[in-house]
């Protein structure tokens, strides 16, 4: 009697089932996301379509007849219902056509993109300079330990619960009235690449860049504790493998799937905080624009930035996902 060997079937069967299981993970994980964002656009455009007559108020000024205001309502189709309003508007933002602002009667996508694309800068260079210093502080307040991790992580501690505006108005004091090292404005923004345009991100961009820095460093500190905690690194550390070695080359390497996170969050927190700060030093940003837009009572132009917004964050967390599981193995073998 011979005994026959079991081809190996049941490999060849199982990537690809397994393949096909994170294929329909990712699409639940779009479909998600776009379900999400059609709910946000909804919800914008309810809150900021609410009243016909005060739309035509906002647009048209004060001393306006009632004939004015009927014209008006009548030739931007406000008097029809407020779904039919939503997907006319929904079909053309898709298109790309924003609509005209209320108050310049101007085209809104050519004002809001520029403005978008100096807030993507501000929040790159706040994490140009800010995440090494954050992940290497963090990475040495769980090697070192100590008076040194007590003493940063209370300066850290305090350093968070400052909010964006008394850093902003800290550093702006120091370096710029005091110190006059920098511009207090940072309209030189919108201008040409040169020294001026430099200087013109250096405030908003340190003050942005130190609310990240507590953030970060403390999941730095906690995810790479745990991992020099773990059976894996300390059999690293008993087969004779350099301190050095070990923090930065295993530690941190299993830090990295809650790092992934943490940095998502803040470039969406950069885009979403950077309101405050934008206004502080007069950034022509995004923040500043949309807080222009609902103090000008240009419900348009809030829309459109608001639901550009909500697109980003939803793509960048939708891409972190992803990250997120297939860097982390065990997550794999289950999605």
């Amino acid at each position: 009697m011979t005994i026959v060997a079991p081809e190996p079937v049941a490999e060849t069967v199982v990537a690809p089932r397994r393949s096909m299981t994170r294929v329909w993970a990712v699409a639940r994980q779009l479909l998600m996301s776009v379900l999400t964002l059609l709910l946000i656009s909804f919800i914008a455009f309810v809150a900021m379509n609410r009243s016909a007559e005060q739309i035509a108020r906002n647009a048209l000024g004060i001393g306006v007849t009632d004939e004015q205001l009927q014209s008006f309502i009548t030739g931007r189709g406000l008097d029809r219902p407020l779904f039919v309003r939503y997907f006319d508007w929904l079909g053309h933002y898709l298109q790309g056509d924003w609509g005209m602002t209320l108050t310049s009667n101007v085209p809104i996508k050519p004002v809001v993109l520029p403005a978008f694309a100096h807030t993507a800068e501000l929040a790159l260079a706040s994490l140009a300079w800010s995440l090494p210093v954050a992940v290497a502080l963090g990475v040495f307040m769980a090697r070192k330990g100590g008076m040194f991790d007590r003493a940063a992580f209370v300066v850290m501690t305090v350093l968070a619960a400052l909010p964006e505006f008394v850093i902003g108005l800290g550093l702006m004091i120091l370096l710029a009235v005091q110190l006059r090292w920098l511009p207090v404005a940072s309209s030189a923004v919108s201008g040409e690449v040169s020294v001026a345009w430099v200087q013109a991100f250096i405030l908003p961009a340190s003050a942005l860049g130190l609310i990240v820095v507590p953030y970060v460093s403390r999941i730095a500190r906690a995810s790479v504790s745990e991992a020099l905690n773990s059976p894996f690194t300390r059999n690293a550390v008993l087969r004779g493998l350099p301190r050095r070695v070990v923090v930065w080359g295993h530690a941190t390497r299993s830090a990295a799937v809650p790092l992934v996170h943490a940095v998502a969050l803040v470039i969406i927190y950069l885009l979403g905080g950077a309101i405050i700060v934008e206004n502080v030093f007069a950034f022509p940003g995004l923040g500043r624009l949309l807080i222009q837009g609902i103090t000008q009572g240009d419900t348009n132009s809030a829309l459109a930035i608001t639901v550009l917004l909500g697109a980003v964050f939803i793509a960048l967390s939708f891409v972190a996902d992803i990250f997120v599981t297939y860097l982390n193995p065990r997550l794999k073998a289950v999605r």
